[in-house]
């Protein structure tokens, strides 16, 4: 049971870093919380399964199109709705995004219906690890993963965009005194989302069950790992409180009940809420 409890963690820690990484980012450089964040994440499973089962496309350009039709939806929302709000009092965009993520999941029980989908494997077999078996799948996941959120980190860190991304989100009247775009970071960073979100749904599609319901589990996910590292925290604080979530999941699963797995992000949330506010990491940069 240790065994499969550590493994499966570094999975669900590894796509749980993907889910939250987007989301915090974007609160860290424009202040926006995004509560449509797990219904985008939701698209991309919905638009893969429809270009491979509707349109018989093989899965790699599947893939491509699901991603690039999350960065499109993404933008759409931020252009058309969330910009013309940012400087509203910050329940205006909590409800705001709340009601589009309603009406993406409304839109996807009207157009594909809502009973459960399956997604197909990026890759075949399985492979056994300290005698616990896991999908050559998930496997793929936990690189991807993590390969994706360090190439990030090394873009915030070492290059010039990155490091004015991070200048906005310390503070964005200096940043602008200094000649940086703050608009044009707001966009970066919102493409950017977009692409995490997309790979991180294409990533959960086939190793669980795809129904309209996953967007509001992987929204959760996402609003807890970041509530628990710190809003707008740094990349290694999303990785920790990532994994952290990851584990209260799979022990309550394993030692309590499978049907209370969901419930321990809220547990985690609300003591966070309660005890740190700021989360463990505070509120620190990216």
């Amino acid at each position: 049971m240790i065994e499969t409890i550590f493994i499966f963690g570094i999975v669900w820690t590894a796509l749980y870093c993907l889910i939250a990484i987007g989301f915090s980012l974007l609160f860290g450089v424009a202040q926006v919380l995004n509560l449509a964040h797990g219904m985008i994440i939701m698209s991309a499973c919905y638009i893969t399964f429809l270009f491979v089962t509707a349109l018989n496309w093989s899965l790699g350009p599947s893939l491509i199109v699901g991603i690039i039709a999350t960065v499109c939806l993404m933008l759409i929302i931020w252009l058309g709705f969330i910009k013309r709000l940012l400087t509203a009092p910050v329940t205006s965009l909590l409800l705001l995004t709340a009601g589009l993520a309603n009406v993406i999941q409304q839109i996807v029980i009207l157009t594909v219906g809502p009973h459960t989908k399956y997604v197909p494997s990026m890759i075949t077999g399985s492979t056994t690890i300290l005698s616990v078996t896991l999908s050559n799948q998930q496997i793929l996941s936990i690189i991807v993963a993590f390969v994706l959120v360090g190439l990030l980190a090394l873009f915030l860190q070492r290059t010039r965009m990155g490091r004015a991304i991070r200048a906005v989100t310390q503070d964005r009247n200096v940043a602008a005194l200094s000649g940086i775009n703050a608009e044009e970071m707001y966009l970066v960073t919102i493409i950017i989302a977009g692409l995490l979100a997309g790979v991180a749904g294409l990533l959960v599609a086939p190793i669980q069950t795809v129904t309209p319901e996953i967007g509001w589990e992987m929204m959760v996910t996402a609003f807890t790992v970041t509530i628990l590292a710190g809003l707008g925290g740094p990349i290694w604080g999303i990785i920790v409180a990532a994994a952290i979530v990851a584990y209260a999941e799979l022990i309550t699963a394993f030692l309590v009940a499978p049907m209370l797995k969901e419930g321990a992000a809220f547990v985690i949330m609300i003591l966070t809420l309660m005890f740190r506010p700021l989360g463990l990491f505070g509120k620190g940069r990216v």
